[in-house]
């Protein structure tokens, strides 16, 4: 003959209570270690994009300081709108009085 195991609603309130609270705290667990895992990838990246735009910046300047080169302005002014030296006749200093 089997034995019947009879449980107080006071004691299945109190298991009920003691599951979901570990339940919660199992969740809460394992959320804030998502939260965690997402955030080291969205570090990553970010890190990566920092690092391609400093690359970028880098060859920015050394192509903006090629283009201001004084040599490049010189041969283009001559080369393509066709400047070119002024005779000594042509030369005229100003000077201005304070």
């Amino acid at each position: 003959m089997r034995t019947r195991f009879y449980v107080t609603s006071r004691e299945f309130r109190m298991v009920l209570v003691a599951v979901a609270g570990l339940m919660i705290g199992a969740m809460a667990f394992v959320w804030s270690n998502v939260r965690l895992v997402g955030l080291a990838y969205e570090h990553q990246s970010l890190n990566r994009e920092h690092r391609d735009l400093l690359r970028e910046n880098h060859l920015l300047r050394v192509e903006r300081e090629s283009l201001r080169s004084l040599d490049r302005i010189q041969s283009l002014a001559k080369n393509k709108v066709g400047l070119k030296e002024p005779e000594s006749g042509q030369i005229v200093t100003v000077f201005f009085k304070k």
